[in-house]
């Protein structure tokens, strides 16, 4: 039976560790209504969802060995004071560029949290104690992407979209104030520190592994469907659809909260099916609901519901796939284990932040061009795992 004390941090990790994903997920609905506010395209409008992406991709490189060299709450306090700032500047933002810098800096301050608490946790438990602990840490995380879209999109439809950056300015504040006094310092004295250069000297033989390649590249793609459907779908909503933010919200949660289905399902078959058989189910999956939906819009089933009842399907079995498909990037080369991880979530992030920006480049006056690019993030998550590894095995062994 976990402890009080165990408890009680588990929720404050979980708290320090939701902020990046809320940072992505509570501005979908919020998209159209900054278009309109700044007079600004679409596609410059996303760069304030994908631009964000990228910068917590990057700099989730850079905390691991910073939390190393200066410890982990130092760290941790840095990006939360970063969160803060940057909710502010986007609060007070007068155009869409200084809009889009603060979006960078907040989710540049929203990443440390991602970082530091598995670190902690790592420092404080056995490898069995802290896969138990991260996984309940990551039970609790993983509801933030469900609600904080439908948050965003009822505060947009009864205020306006500043208010959504005073929520996340609060949320931080809030986490500052619990988190100070409750996470102690964990990293050892003399613990061996890697550098930056170090971190990176290790990607080139990570990127010449087909394994590692299949695994990240089908989590990049699967992120890709998530990113698509966020970037592109609120401008539908609005401009075709005629449906409300809260509206978005609603349909992105039901999509959301199947990927939580699906790696709870996970969490429970795959020591009896095996890692790399549940990524074939997920990937095939998904790619076979990615491909209706173009389908039903040619066929002129022209309403949000011929996006997320395969979005519905696309996001359980994502949920089958993607933790195994993380697990198996991490464990390619053991040694490497920790850079690996950083790479696979910068791919991740990187390839998903590709999709979602195309998705806002696109025209929306017509669904059809966004449930395509759904499709090819869809096929090439499938083709990323499968074609690799197919490729792989057939070429001959020196």
């Amino acid at each position: 039976m976990p402890s009080p004390r165990n408890i009680k941090l588990v929720f404050i990790l979980a708290l320090v560790s939701g902020l990046g994903p809320i940072t992505i997920h509570v501005i979908l609905p919020v998209l159209p209504e900054i278009q309109r506010a700044f007079s600004a395209s679409s596609a410059i409008t996303q760069l304030s969802l994908t631009l964000g992406v990228l910068a917590m991709a990057v700099s989730t490189i850079g905390y691991g060995p910073a939390a190393d060299t200066f410890g982990r709450k130092p760290v941790l306090v840095v990006g939360l004071i970063l969160f803060i700032l940057g909710s502010g500047i986007c609060i007070w933002s007068p155009t869409i560029e200084v809009l889009i810098f603060g979006r960078v800096v907040q989710a540049v301050g929203g990443a440390s949290g991602m970082v530091v608490a598995r670190a902690t946790i790592r420092d404080m438990f056995s490898r069995e104690d802290s896969a138990r602990m991260i996984g309940q840490v990551m039970s609790i995380v993983v509801i933030s992407p469900i609600i904080s879209p439908v948050i965003g999109g009822f505060i947009v439809q009864f205020a306006g979209w500043q208010y959504v950056f005073i929520l996340t300015a609060i949320m931080g504040l809030m986490t500052l104030t619990f988190a100070v006094p409750n996470i102690r310092e964990t990293r050892v004295a003399n613990a061996q520190t890697s550098s930056l250069a170090q971190t990176f000297r290790t990607f080139p033989s990570l990127l010449r592994d087909p394994a590692f390649l299949a695994y990240a590249g089908y989590a990049g793609c699967g992120m890709g469907v998530f990113m698509v459907v966020a970037g592109g779908v609120p401008f539908l909503m609005a401009d075709v659809f005629q449906r409300s933010p809260a509206a978005f919200g609603l349909f992105f949660m039901m999509m959301s909260g199947s990927f939580l289905i699906g790696t709870i399902i996970s969490s429970r078959i795959t020591v009896r099916v095996g890692l790399d058989r549940m990524v074939r189910i997920g990937s095939t999956g998904s790619m076979v609901a990615a491909l209706f939906v173009p389908a039903l819009f040619l066929a002129d089933i022209q309403t949000p519901w011929a996006i997320f009842l395969p979005g519905i399907l696309m996001g359980a079995f994502h949920g089958l796939a993607m933790p195994n498909a993380q697990a198996g990037a991490v464990s390619v080369n053991p040694q490497v284990a920790g850079s690996a991880s950083g790479l696979t979530m910068f791919l991740q992030m990187s390839i998903g932040a590709a999709f979602g920006q195309a998705a806002g480049m696109l025209p929306h006056d017509s669904a059809l061009p966004v449930a395509i690019l759904i499709a090819l993030a869809g096929l090439g998550g499938f083709l990323a795992y499968n074609g690799t590894l197919f490729i792989a095995r057939r070429r001959p062994t020196p």
